[in-house]
């Protein structure tokens, strides 16, 4: 089974920074069959942000949808639609295959992981409990790891940055993260299977890493 990104053509302004859930909700209502796809994987869209919510579109953006091959059939319907993003319209159009590049260094925008149980803390400032930060990052990281390791991964997840995303009024906590000293096979596996859950949702993709 060979995954690949499929890459549309978008036109439209702008779309909220936090895009993922509203996304993919606009994607399965456009093609009723992708609502549950356990083998897709919506990228984060890419873009300038214009203030601490909005992000501006670039004037060529693409949209890129991770998948096996074999499916590219199911979501070529999106072509010539356009769809809403909680009030942004985004016109889609034709789209052209890309095989994933194995590279010794991956980043993920955000990985969410569900801890059963996340430690909390009381708070009195604010008069209740709270996440533990600390704790969090530390049962974080340690069930990257065991990910990682089911992969055929030993090298150390780094997180850059705690992240959240709002799906269905509820705030999702989790982290952008590298994983570095890949070889080629460790590359494209972690790529494949990704990490955390809400892959639909733009979560726990990797992509090869830009700059620093």
């Amino acid at each position: 089974m060979t995954t690949v990104d499929l890459g549309f053509s978008i036109a439209g302004t702008a779309v909220a920074r936090d895009h993922g859930y509203a996304l993919y909700g606009a994607l399965s209502r456009a093609v009723p069959g992708l609502h549950g796809a356990p083998w897709l994987g919506v990228h984060p869209l890419a873009g300038t942000p214009a203030d601490k919510n909005t992000l501006a579109l670039r004037k060529h953006a693409r949209m890129f949808l991770r998948l096996p091959a074999e499916r590219i059939p199911d979501v070529l319907p999106l072509a010539g639609r356009t769809i809403d993003i909680a009030g942004s319209q985004l016109a889609i159009g034709a789209p052209t295959v890309n095989a994933l590049v194995p590279a010794s260094s991956l980043d993920a925008r955000l990985v969410v992981i569900k801890l059963t149980g996340a430690p909390h803390r009381d708070n009195a400032e604010l008069g209740r409990t709270a996440l533990d930060a600390a704790a969090f990052a530390e049962r974080y990281i340690a069930e990257l790891k065991r990910q990682l390791v089911a992969l055929g991964i030993a090298s150390p997840p780094e997180l850059r940055g705690r992240q959240s995303m709002s799906v269905s009024g509820k705030r999702i906590v989790g982290y952008s993260v590298r994983v570095s000293g890949l070889d080629a096979d460790q590359s494209l596996a972690l790529q494949i299977s990704g990490l955390g859950g809400k892959r639909r949702m733009g979560c726990g993709i990797f992509r090869p890493t830009r700059g620093t």
